[in-house]
């Protein structure tokens, strides 16, 4: 048997490949624009700049719409990737133009908060929108037949680590980006000199994202969890399902009798590990507390018994 001769042609032009999460994008798009999300942002979210160029705002959401479905570590990373497709990623959205980095970096600079909120509510109703089209949006049910939604609000910290300036008297004062986003706070174990706080809405069990609120340092916890219960409570009416069967499962940063007494006032159920015991002097706590337990377990090896 002869073998046939192999020939190699090498081509001097690039031809980079088509990015792995290209048609995870292209199906969201599509879910986007048959749904009229596209649509209602162009139409209903306004935001003016001046020397705004040939963009709008859509063209800077498609590109965070991609870049959040690409999961690249960096938006440097993410832009390499797009660069030798973007005239086919903006067609998906129904523009021409992909902006730059840096000017998506100018945008978000001077996006002001009305507009970010106008969007959060967009994304909101269309998320509850789809979820009462599929209703019951999973949950757990009791022995009685009762449905019930578990929500998780966590509270998590992200440190970003500078690096040393130097400082002398004939250069200028240091000027840092993370300025604007970061302030020094608590770092726990995280390694890092600033750190940013941000407190995400999760419903357990559809994993469906409810909002994000973020803030600077420590952060304001006690004011995003009053308005993560105001977008529950929100969600909750979409689906006409009573205060009192949506759980908010919280972690112990929100174990204290001044964060925990609105929440007990509001109707919702609450899952929290507290380390306040003026909580047990509450009226509805003590009331509870005269009455027998609903469960009494014994430890098998040490014998230690606990009522429930």
């Amino acid at each position: 048997m002869t073998h046939s001769s192999v020939h190699l042609q090498i081509a001097p032009e690039d031809q980079p490949s088509i990015p792995n999460w290209f048609a995870e994008v292209a199906i969201v798009a599509q879910v986007f624009t048959t749904s009229g999300v596209l649509t209602r942002i162009e139409e209903q979210v306004r935001f003016a700049r001046a020397r705004f160029g040939i963009y709008e705002l859509i063209d800077f959401v498609a590109v965070l719409i991609g870049y959040a479905v690409s999961a690249e570590p960096t938006l440097l990373t993410f832009s390499e990737r797009l660069t030798p497709f973007a005239s086919a990623f903006m067609a998906l959205f129904g523009r021409t133009h992909l902006p730059h980095r840096s000017t998506l970096s100018r945008y978000l600079a001077a996006l002001d908060q009305p507009t970010v909120e106008a969007l959060r509510a967009l994304f909101l109703d269309d998320l509850v929108l789809r979820t009462a089209q599929t209703f019951p949006p999973g949950g757990l049910w009791d022995r009685l037949g009762q449905h019930w939604l578990v929500v998780d609000v966590d509270a998590t910290k992200h440190a970003a680590r500078q690096r040393a300036l130097p400082s002398l008297p004939e250069l200028p004062e240091a000027h840092r980006r993370y300025a604007r986003v970061c302030a020094p706070g608590y770092l726990g174990r995280k390694r890092g000199e600033v750190a940013r706080s941000r407190t995400t809405v999760l419903q357990a069990h559809s994993h469906h994202w409810l909002g994000t609120f973020a803030g600077a340092g420590n952060g304001d916890y006690q004011a995003e969890l009053k308005r993560a219960c105001q977008t529950i409570i929100t969600y909750a009416g979409w689906l006409c399902m009573p205060l009192a069967h949506i759980l908010i499962r919280l972690d112990g940063l929100y174990g204290t009798l001044a964060t925990l007494t609105p929440l007990l006032t509001s109707g919702l159920g609450v899952l929290v590990r507290c380390k306040d015991y003026g909580l047990l002097d509450l009226p509805a706590v003590a009331a509870r507390l005269t009455q027998p337990p609903d469960a009494q377990t014994v430890h098998p090896e040490s014998g230690a018994a606990r009522s429930l």
